[in-house]
């Protein structure tokens, strides 16, 4: 597995620069304000709420609105590569000869195989949840989604935490213990949320990567309360609170208590040709922002993005004055290719779409100002980009599953 480091270099160069600086930074000098008048995004309920006030400042919320709006307009304009990177970007596998300052390949071990969840632990590492020699392929589960009984638990290990820097693999962990590793998220005091679509559950673990806690019943499959079926994806709340996004199978949203226990559950699969808000198609990816209390939803097999009301109580939410009922629909962008993972830091809403067969939408990363209304898209061309994470100075990474490889965008930059 090649660990890629593209290092997308700005003019003028800066340092010691904050992430909504940095990013504020890219949407200005690399890229334009997109469409006209922004549009009204909100139906005729959240009108009312806004006129009842109980969702505290319009404005902030106008603008988070306005933001996924411009974003399904699909008018971005690329942030370029210096050629030689474009081009051995493009190549993929052809990459291990980048030798120049600013783009480099550092090697992993070869045990290391799909990554198909990759975060930042609170000392900035990079850790792995990889599914080392399992493939997830057509003979992986049968009809009713049970995991091929032949595969067994994958005896190697699992996680791998990994020098930023470097590229070094600093600890490893995670033997026997999952089938068929996806989502990852690692929450403020460290503890990692890790979903297994091969044992439908999601595990929590510590700082130490010893099991915590486990939800739903290990290699059964299912539909209610108690059980989930290939969940994709964890969002944790600073209450303690979390979302787990169900997944595959469900296409439902569960919301859980800090013990684990139901408190509510929303959204259904497709009923039609043109999908409703609520519904989904491989609720593939989730991201909380908590201070404006939504939930974004990546939407992957519709290409869109919903937000909804997390529903967040006891939590000091600065644009909120009221309660507003979990999973209450707030806005969605369409159109925007499959979006396979979103990640938000600071109001920038940051994600990675694939493009689908006969589709015209390329891949590309995309950057969300949910304060200004700005989304603009850079890195078009990456191969079946499945994750990512961002770190508090800006970079980038995305995981990428044949070929097995993170990317690394680095928008921070180096002094003159």
């Amino acid at each position: 597995m090649a660990f890629l480091c593209v290092c997308v270099t700005l003019q003028p160069r800066m340092s010691n620069v904050s992430l909504s600086l940095l990013l504020a930074f890219i949407l200005a000098h690399g890229q334009v304000l997109l469409g006209g008048t922004i549009p009204e995004f909100y139906d005729n309920s959240w009108a009312e709420l806004f006129q009842q006030g109980n969702l505290g400042n319009e404005e902030t919320l106008s603008r988070v609105g306005a933001a996924l709006a411009q974003l399904q307009n699909n008018q971005h304009k690329e942030i370029p590569f210096d050629e030689k990177t474009e081009n051995e970007l493009q190549q993929a596998e052809g990459i291990d000869e980048l030798k120049d300052e600013e783009s480099f390949v550092l090697q992993l071990p070869q045990n290391i195989g799909q990554a198909p969840g990759i975060a930042l632990d609170p000392l900035n590492r990079l850790v792995l949840f990889h599914r080392s020699d399992r493939i997830w392929d057509e003979f992986s589960f049968d009809e009713n989604n049970h995991l091929n009984r032949s595969l067994g638990i994958i005896p190697n290990t699992t996680i791998a935490v990994i020098d930023t820097e470097s590229g070094a693999v600093l600890e490893e962990y995670g033997k026997s213990m999952f089938y068929m590793p996806h989502g990852l998220t690692i929450d403020a005091h460290g503890n990692s949320w890790v979903t297994d679509v091969g044992s439908h559950q999601v595990h929590k673990l510590d700082k130490d990567f010893k099991l915590i806690m486990s939800l739903g019943e290990k290699l059964v499959p299912g539909a209610d309360d108690k059980h989930f079926c290939k969940p994709t994806d964890v969002a944790i709340a600073s209450t303690g609170e979390f979302f787990v996004a169900d997944g595959y199978c469900n296409s439902r949203i569960m919301k859980f208590d800090k013990d684990g226990k139901l408190l509510s559950q929303f959204g259904k699969p497709d009923s039609s040709e043109t999908p409703k808000n609520g519904e989904f198609l491989v609720p593939h990816s989730l991201t909380l922002i908590e201070d404006l209390n939504l939930l974004c939803v990546a939407d992957r097999e519709n290409e869109r993005i919903q937000c909804f009301s997390a529903g967040l109580e006891g939590a000091q939410h600065q644009h909120r004055r009221a309660y507003v009922p979990t999973g209450t629909f707030f806005t969605k962008a369409e159109n925007i290719g499959r979006v396979f993972a979103i990640r938000e830091k600071e109001h920038f809403l940051v994600g990675v779409t694939n493009q689908d067969q006969g589709s015209q939408l390329e891949s590309q990363v995309f950057v969300m100002d949910m304060n200004t209304g700005r989304a603009n898209s850079f890195a078009k061309g990456l191969e079946n980009a499945h994750a990512l994470a961002i770190s508090d100075n800006g970079d980038i990474y995305v995981s990428q599953i044949e070929p097995n490889q993170i990317v690394k965008f680095s928008i921070s930059t180096n002094e003159n």
